[in-house]
């Protein structure tokens, strides 16, 4: 049997593309080979490391090897929420990309009716393209809501023999305590700094030494969001605001608010512009995600230097600053709520007087 850690089959290349998760490679590799192995898994652990790609490697490997090099075979089904866009659901085809709706699940996985009055057979229940194994993985999990969960619970409690169903995962937690009892829970953790360094000599990755020695220590663990670091050109605003965060240059709170709401803007136009179905809603969250990380090293900073008090205290704003960006505040407002609370800390509460 080919596995993920031996060193026969297709598996062999792709193992070497995952670093850092021996333990969960481990435990797949037992259950490959366990005819008992359970039929649903909850791969859930940080943005960025590895969980959707071990989770379509695990799936090949169910599937024995069914495909030609690295095309993804017809009994792997991948389900996202930016699947609307090939749906023939007219209704489905026009909503943002903010969830994954009960109609996608009804035509991909669970079947029923959807919206638009038509039918769809369970592709769960049908017989496999080949062989005898299907597998289903659902990306982002969490962006199922409460109906969608619900309306997968049958189908998660008895799938037909052969049928596995991968939901991977950033936030647990989000998910139904009915949908994580029925699903094996693999948890996946940062990468540790060997194992970063390993990932980052294997890359070809087109960017200086400086910014990626940056982006790897603002990822905390993450190779998917050094990646995305450096798209955005979150280094170079990092440098521009460089004695902000680190609490040095509170004054500068006026021009550091300019500088965060120029970078969303730039990235949510190109973001929107690479895929017009992209809610601006998400794409200005995913935004501010990035920069609430980027103050977030300065909070570890802070708390390794010994500055527990001032590290909590800096870690509390941004929690709520989080906490505040699933409301509808404007975004420009949030932004200068952050920037003016950072300041405050910056002086001794002195700097806003």
């Amino acid at each position: 049997m080919c596995t993920f850690l031996g060193s026969a089959g297709i598996y062999n290349s792709y193992v070497h593309s995952i670093f850092g998760q021996d333990r969960v490679l481990q435990t797949l590799d037992r259950a490959a080979g366990d005819q008992r192995r359970h039929h649903a898994w909850i791969f859930s652990g940080p943005v960025g490391v590895g969980k959707c790609t071990v989770a379509k490697n695990f799936g090949l490997l169910l599937l024995g090897g069914e495909s030609t090099g690295r095309a993804i075979p017809q009994d792997l089904h991948i389900i996202c929420k930016e699947d609307i866009v090939w749906s023939n659901n007219p209704l489905l085809q026009k909503r943002k990309q903010t969830n994954i709706p009960l109609d996608l699940l009804r035509e991909r996985i669970i079947g029923g009716v959807t919206s638009d009055g038509k039918y769809h057979d369970s592709t769960a229940f049908k017989t496999p393209v080949k062989g005898r194994h299907k597998v289903f993985i659902i990306d982002e999990a969490e962006l199922l809501d409460e109906t969608g969960q619900n309306a997968l619970l049958k189908t998660l409690e008895e799938p037909p023999p052969g049928t596995t169903i991968i939901l991977v995962t950033n936030r647990e937690d989000l998910l139904l305590p009915t949908i994580r009892s029925r699903c094996q829970l693999l948890p996946f953790a940062p990468l540790d700094s060997d194992s970063m360094g390993q990932w980052s000599n294997s890359c070809e990755i087109d960017a200086s030494p400086e910014d990626l020695s940056w982006s790897v220590s603002f990822s905390a663990g993450s190779p998917g969001l050094v990646c995305e670091a450096l798209e955005t050109g979150l280094p170079e605003l990092a440098r521009s605001i460089f004695g902000f965060l680190n609490l040095e240059d509170g004054g500068a709170y006026v021009s550091v608010h300019t500088k965060l709401f120029e970078f969303i803007e730039q990235n949510v136009s190109a973001w929107i512009k690479e895929n017009p179905n992209t809610s601006k809603d998400a794409a200005n969250r995913r935004a501010m995600t990035l920069i609430l990380r980027m103050f977030s090293s300065s909070v570890r900073r802070c708390i390794r230097g010994h500055q527990q008090k001032n590290g909590l205290e800096l870690a509390g704003i941004l929690i709520d600053v989080e906490r505040q960006l699933s409301t509808n505040i404007s975004m420009k407002v949030l932004l200068e709520s952050l920037a003016a609370r950072w300041a405050y800390r910056c002086a001794g509460d002195s700097v806003l007087v």
